[in-house]
């Protein structure tokens, strides 16, 4: 019973609406944040790791590179829908 209570939780709009706020929130609290860090690169002060938001970007990017890699590779160990519905003989 709770288990369906927390589904109908994150199934309403309001609360769908709240969580993309939050992190919308967020993302731009620790944008504004990195505003004020001082940072040093790790290969030099200018490098490119150094320059604002670079690691935003670099997740960013991470998380769609393998997204995209994931659907590369499901489309070759697809199988049929009806794979395991036949007979051995």
């Amino acid at each position: 019973m709770s288990q369906s209570l927390n589904n109908e939780f994150f199934e309403k709009e309001s609360t769908k609406k709240l969580l993309w706020r939050v992190l919308w929130g967020l993302c731009i609290f620790f944008l504004f944040i990195e505003l004020f860090v001082e940072r040093h690169g790790h290969f030099g002060d200018h490098s490119i790791d150094s320059y604002f938001g670079f690691y935003g970007l670099l997740g960013f990017f991470s998380c769609l590179i393998c997204i995209v890699l994931s659907l590369i590779i499901g489309r070759f160990i697809k199988v049929k829908e009806e794979y395991y519905d036949r007979d051995i003989v």
